[in-house]
């Protein structure tokens, strides 16, 4: 007699749960969709809505509970490594894309004329859809956004002088959407965008899309064009939408002032963390204020080839003088004062650089190596543009050392008494105790040391003042 403990689970909460692994049952439920739900195929015709729609609400639950973060208590305390987490990520972006795209797959030319339920869920697909693949740092995908502008032109509300975040329907979703995009989730660690969302959600009864103009620099959208929403600037447009948020910013207050009076998380806001929080309030109040955060340095349009070293290690070699270990010939689309825009192909890794990632620069055409730091990432499916910040210009190698032991790093400013500079080392190098000397360097230099700058993986950036 069969044992029924361990009879398979073909339901789609069965796929999902993959055994008790929540990234196998992503990648599984991704691969069971993508079988199923092919253009004319029969096997589509048979599975219909009803498969679809018990994947779609099963994903939502798997996603929910196996995020690193949520406004319930986890019951799972195991600890995740980058590299599962990475993984974890793109299978909820590809899960939630293979959901929205069976959906389409039945009836793609009667998406918006079809029974509206049907219609509401095709547009919660698409939003979810958009936002896993803005959390896992991929540009806005110009065929979803074409189809949340189809159905939202077609439904009531767009005939509305305003939508708001208040009751269900497709307005609510694009409204959700263009909510997600003013919060440049791409531009951010998952924890955070993880916390934005919530809070994103939370605040949804007090954000509008309104046909007026509105008075500070936001997000306008163009259903009707199923264009992606650009911040405004220009003159208005009869089929332009304005995203307004303004409202919002008393809940987000609120929230803040309770974890400042009382120490302690609001009950809204559950299990999150008071750690998380308190940065992506902070992010969100700059983001949808009246002088949101824009670029204060003129950019320069750029055609430049250049090579690029990877990590710390690879930049204490090329500046050190070695030859470029891994070969990456890149180009430079723009510069400013105090970063470039890096349009990065082909990288014999097969994995892009993150946010926080230390990168070398050689201009082809040009004179030494510079250092800096990836701020912004945007995946395209052949391509990346890379916001690089500069750190150093003219970095050399250099050592710190307390008489004991000695850092072997890479120096980003020229000492000068009374000056502060930085030294990039290893995440992994000791600390070492006062006095510091710096030396290899013209003169042995007298150190104190002032602060840790940044921690990323693989290396730390330490300030020093020159004595």
């Amino acid at each position: 007699m069969e044992n029924p403990g361990r009879t398979l689970d073909f339901t789609p909460a069965g796929v999902l749960a993959g055994g008790g692994d929540a990234v196998a049952g992503l990648e599984a439920a991704t691969a069971t969709l993508r079988a199923i739900y092919k253009p004319g195929s029969l096997k589509a015709e048979a599975a219909g809505l009803h498969v679809v729609s018990g994947f779609d609400d099963a994903l939502r639950d798997a996603i929910e509970v196996s995020a690193p973060l949520g406004i319930k208590p986890r019951s799972d305390g195991a600890v995740r490594d980058l590299a599962w987490w990475s993984r974890w990520l793109a299978g909820a972006r590809d899960a939630s894309l293979a959901v929205c795209d069976a959906y389409w797959c039945l009836s793609p030319s009667q998406s918006t004329a079809g029974l509206d339920p049907v219609r509401h869920r095709l547009a919660v697909s698409v939003v979810e859809a958009l936002k896993w693949s803005a959390c896992d740092r991929f540009s806005p995908d110009e065929v979803l956004w074409a189809r949340l502008g189809q159905l939202f032109s077609a439904a009531p509300e767009a005939g509305a002088s305003v939508v708001g975040g208040d009751l269900p329907g497709i307005g609510r979703e694009y409204l959700r959407a263009v909510a997600y995009h003013s919060a440049n989730l791409d531009q951010v660690e998952l924890n955070m965008a993880v916390v934005l969302v919530h809070l994103i959600d939370l605040s949804l009864p007090f954000l509008e899309l309104t046909r007026k103009p509105s008075h500070a620099p936001q997000y306008v959208a163009y259903p009707g064009r199923g264009a992606i929403p650009v911040r405004h600037g220009g003159d208005q447009d009869p089929g332009e939408w304005h995203f307004a948020p303004w409202a919002a910013d008393e809940l987000l207050a609120g929230f803040e002032a309770h974890l400042d009076g009382q120490g302690a998380v609001p009950a809204m806001l559950g299990a999150l963390p008071e750690s998380e929080l308190r940065p992506a309030l902070s992010y969100l109040r700059a983001q949808w204020s009246t002088k949101p955060p824009l670029r204060n340095r003129r950019r320069y349009a750029q055609d430049a080839g250049v090579m690029v070293a990877r990590g710390f290690s690879a930049c204490l070699a090329v500046v050190r003088g070695e030859p470029l270990a891994v070969s990456r010939s890149w180009k430079v689309l723009d510069f400013s004062h105090s970063g470039l825009y890096i349009l990065a192909e082909n990288d014999p890794t097969r994995a892009w650089p993150d946010i926080g990632e230390l990168l070398g620069v050689h201009f082809v055409d040009g004179a030494g190596w510079q250092l800096g730091i990836v701020r912004r990432l945007r995946m395209w499916p052949n391509h990346a543009g890379l916001g690089v910040e500069l750190l150093a210009r003219k970095p050399m190698v250099a050592a710190i050392d307390d008489g004991q032991f000695a850092v072997e790093g890479i120096l980003c400013d020229t000492p000068e008494k009374g000056c502060v500079i930085r030294f990039l080392a290893l995440a992994s190098a000791p600390e070492l105790a006062e006095p510091l000397f710096l030396r290899g360097t013209a003169a042995v230099v007298k150190l104190r040391r002032v602060e840790t700058l940044a921690r990323e993986t693989g290396y730390k950036l330490v300030a020093y003042q020159v004595e």
